[in-house]
């Protein structure tokens, strides 16, 4: 393969990426970036998923979402402030749009609040056991 048809079949893989992550309603992890990727190009790879969202890192097209002993999700960088929701069981993060209006209310006397982060845990409609 050519360096130029390399540069084109790379092009084209990171234009996929970019498309899951712009369509997606929810921060994604690179496993599932992958498993979507594939049903578009089945031949596509793990290290070709990671390069592509490394280079919207690289260019602030993405912003990481970190949960608490989870691997890193990613979203875009271009979403309104929001927070998440993580599963449990599936694992897989949902944004929340509503800020809670007491957040300042919490920031103690004398300190100033700058930014906040709100990740509730529990499980999604798909996961949750049945309660009776």
């Amino acid at each position: 393969m050519t360096e130029a048809e390399k540069k084109t079949r790379s092009t084209a893989q990171q234009r996929l990426i970019r498309e899951i992550f712009e369509s997606s309603d929810r921060p994604l992890n690179a496993a599932e970036v992958l498993d979507i990727a594939r049903e578009a190009r089945p031949t596509i790879g793990i290290a070709t998923v990671y390069r592509g969202i490394r280079s919207m890192l690289d260019d602030g097209l993405l912003v990481m979402v970190a949960i608490a002993g989870e691997t890193s999700y990613f979203e875009m960088a271009s979403r309104e402030h929001h927070h998440y929701f993580h599963c449990c069981y599936c694992r897989k993060v949902y944004v929340i749009g509503a800020c809670p209006e007491v957040i300042d209310e919490l920031t103690p006397p004398g300190f100033v609040h700058e930014h906040h982060d709100i990740v509730l845990h529990g499980y999604c409609r798909e996961c949750k056991p049945d309660r009776k």
